[in-house]
């Protein structure tokens, strides 16, 4: 790895501070994905992992699976087939 400095203007500097937040990750691992999806570093797995990195915590927010399903369905499984005698 080498190190090396940049300037940036103020606004970049917001738009990658809430990248990284969003992503969780070091404003420097976020620079050095974009750098390698600018430049096409043909890593595949270098690819994958940012891909995968870049939908980490898309869904934080989201309720929890049986949560979900009680707002789609609004009984539990075990209610429903209750109902049905089972």
């Amino acid at each position: 790895m080498k190190r090396t400095q940049i300037y940036i203007t103020e606004q970049q500097d917001v738009w990658l501070r809430q990248l990284a937040a969003d992503r969780r990750l070091p404003k420097a691992a976020v620079i050095r994905q974009i750098l390698d999806a600018a430049l096409e570093s043909g890593d595949a797995e270098a690819e994958a992992r940012a891909g995968i990195l870049a939908a980490a915590g898309v869904c934080a927010d989201y309720p929890d699976w049986p949560e979900w399903q009680r707002t789609v369905r609004g009984r539990t499984a075990d209610e429903r087939l209750r109902g049905l005698g089972a």
